[in-house]
């Protein structure tokens, strides 16, 4: 038994021992060798040139210039005639005659009335004047289509584009308004009133008043049946009727004695417009014809627009009625001095200031 417990321990030495020598022999015998490890090719990534980056520049789009054209000032550009025309104070009323076929204003005129200085004076506008619009009204024109046609341009054809403009101002017609704020940049001259008479109230006036005694200056003989015209007059002293009277002030083209046709143009026709309301004034203009005013304007009321009453003539404008009928006012006329000239193949008128004509 002692003997078989001496094998084991021996036999436990010995395999202690060998694996302790199996350790001690590879620590002597081991060689570090290094590993072969596959070689790291380290590539060069290609440098691609950088595209710089395009600094695009913002395309700045011009905001459009907003014009409240409704707030621009007045109707002209500037224009303005030269001289003052009638006394500071004066009372100013506007005269027009009316084309009632075609339309047109054909008659302007201003009547003013200088208490002051006891004098009436008569101012006739020629109906081819130029007007230089300003902005807003030019804008009227172009929005309307009406911006290239010359004729709107000439102070006849006023009323229109204040009709359309619904022109406001201190009398009820936008026409009337127009044309008075046109008399007041232009001529300085503060419209008070106004009479606007077609042709049919013409010629009422002139027979209920008995005609008119007036020198006709040349032969006028013309006929235009569009316009329902037959002038016939001959030359020197003649007593008109309505008729005769209106072809009298309208006349501005026909034939002469020798029967050759001739255009006298509007300038002449203002001349004889002048002679007329001079001579109506002076031989109608009595104490009794006064007082027949008033019902003269309800008789005339289909053919007349006035911004006058029989209250007004009773009261504001009787005292100076009755000067003028006591010849205690001097009456006297004015001619517009201008030129003529052309613009877009329109014959035209040119009065006062004007810094540039651009139709």
């Amino acid at each position: 038994m002692k003997k078989y417990r001496g094998e084991i321990f021996f036999s436990i030495v010995g395999i202690v021992c060998g694996i302790v020598a199996y350790f001690i022999i590879i620590n002597f015998f081991w060689v570090d060798k290094p590993v072969e490890m596959a070689p790291v090719v380290i590539q060069n990534t290609p440098t691609i040139p950088s595209t710089p980056t395009q600094c695009v520049t913002p395309t700045i789009i011009p905001t459009a210039e907003v014009i409240d054209y409704n707030s621009i000032p007045g109707v002209t550009e500037g224009q303005s005639y030269p001289e003052n025309l009638v006394a500071e104070g004066s009372r100013n009323i506007l005269i027009i005659g009316e084309d009632k076929v075609a339309g047109l204003y054909d008659t302007i005129g201003i009547l003013s009335m200088d208490d002051d200085g006891k004098v009436a004076k008569i101012i006739m506008i020629p109906r081819d004047m130029y007007v230089n619009y300003n902005k807003k009204v030019r804008h009227h024109l172009e929005t309307t289509g009406r911006a290239k046609n010359s004729a709107f341009y000439k102070i006849n054809a006023a009323y229109n584009i204040g009709i359309k403009m619904n022109y406001e101002g201190k009398f009820n017609a936008g026409s009337i308004n127009f044309l008075a704020d046109i008399m007041k940049e232009v001529f300085r001259i503060e419209i008070r009133d106004y009479i606007k008479i077609n042709t049919e109230g013409f010629k009422q006036v002139v027979d209920l008043f008995g005609g008119v005694d007036i020198y006709v200056p040349y032969v006028m003989d013309y006929d235009d049946p569009f316009q329902g015209l037959s002038i016939h007059l001959k030359k020197g002293s003649q007593h008109l009727n309505g008729t005769q009277a209106e072809g009298f002030v309208r006349y501005r083209q026909g034939y002469d004695e020798n029967k050759v046709f001739r255009s006298l143009g509007d300038i002449e026709r203002k001349k004889n417009q002048i002679a007329f309301m001079k001579a109506f004034l002076q031989q109608k203009m009595t104490l009794g014809n006064i007082t027949k005013l008033p019902g003269l304007i309800k008789t005339l009321n289909k053919n007349m627009k006035t911004s006058i009453d029989a209250g007004d003539i009773l009261t504001s404008y009787m005292g100076t009625l009755k000067d003028l009928a006591l010849s205690k006012y001097k009456i006297e006329s004015t001619t517009i001095i201008g030129k003529n000239t052309t613009i877009n193949g329109s014959y035209c008128y040119i009065v006062g200031k004007i810094e540039d004509v651009n139709n």
